[in-house]
């Protein structure tokens, strides 16, 4: 059965006597589902005697995505459960450098299964399948895709922007979007890999349940196309995936890692399960893994994106 969210999905006016019948309510049922859209923040107006979703921002363009992409399959989904469990679930089917767009998630997940909010087109979000060689290691991937979304973000003019070891960006400090890599299988010497990205782009300020300081993209862009601004992180993602075949984590890149570590130099605190373990940040070494000085630079340990967390230590 379709829901309120997927029939209104087209941005188009929509009778109440329409609705109740699509979706077989009352009016006080109908008017309680809009209620809760518009409480996870999607901008419904019902006035005329019509509900209309308003969107954040100006729904994406497959065609043009896919006219830029042309060697790639790209699916749009303007509703999904998550662009990474699609595909996932059809990975069979779909071949390196398939795309998934959307205008929202209803199950969007972050790094360690927190969940990731999406108002309807407020975010630019997309997962798309990579293969690697499965004799090679797969280290520092997420930090490879976080760093050609900085340079993406350059290109369109965006300033302030820095990155957060394993898999943020951050704008002046606060989170704007995050990566989440998922391994699908492998198959005759390949890992099958999905890649997912969420970016905020115009959130509403009101009503959000997000635990950390974050940000839009539209603070230092404000006329951003999320069009545009896929084309371009995407371009720098294959280009830097292919790199990354080659490369691995390179000299050139620690170093520009370093120019773009938003904790360069900082004390820090790396969570783990057992325990806390404060130091100096110290960049990255040539798997990727975290470099933490510790006991006044005596001692130095390494540590994988995998296994822990990173704040900032707070006095």
């Amino acid at each position: 059965m379709l829901s309120l969210l997927e029939l209104l999905a087209d941005c188009q006016p929509h009778s109440f006597e329409k609705l109740t019948a699509l979706l077989t309510l009352n009016d006080e049922q109908l008017f309680a589902e809009i209620q809760q859209l518009q409480a996870q923040g999607v901008q419904i107006d019902t006035s005329y005697g019509n509900v209309k979703i308003m969107p954040q921002t100006a729904l994406l363009s497959a065609v043009k995505i896919q006219q830029v992409f042309a060697q790639n399959k790209v699916i749009y989904r303007p509703i999904i459960h998550s662009t990474n469990q699609l595909l996932l679930a059809n990975i069979g089917r779909l071949n390196k450098g398939d795309i998934c767009i959307t205008e929202h998630q209803t199950a969007g997940r972050g790094r360690r299964g927190r969940q990731w909010q999406s108002p309807f087109a407020s975010l630019a979000m997309f997962s798309l399948i990579w293969q690697v060689d499965a004799h090679k290691p797969l280290d520092g991937l997420s930090l490879v895709v976080g760093m050609a979304i900085y340079e993406g973000l350059r290109k369109l003019g965006a300033k302030g922007v820095m990155l957060k070891w394993p898999n943020d960006v951050l704008l002046d400090g606060r989170k704007l979007a995050g990566i989440l890599i998922e391994i699908a299988n492998t198959e005759e010497g390949k890992i099958n890999l999905v890649i997912g990205v969420g970016m905020n782009v115009a959130m509403p300020k009101e009503e959000n349940q997000i635990d950390q300081p974050w940000a839009n993209l539209n603070e230092i862009l404000p006329k951003i196309d999320r069009t545009l601004l896929i084309c371009t992180l995407l371009e720098e993602i294959f280009s830097a995936l292919n790199e990354f075949e080659q490369q691995g984590i390179s000299a050139e890149f620690r170093q520009k890692w370093l120019e773009r570590d938003a904790f360069w130099g900082e004390e820090v605190n790396i969570i783990t399960e057992k325990e806390t373990i404060s130091g100096i940040e110290q960049g990255i070494d040539e798997r990727g893994y975290l470099r933490l000085a510790v006991n006044n630079g005596e001692q130095w340990l390494s540590f994988n994106g995998g296994e822990v967390s990173l704040r900032r230590k707070i006095s």
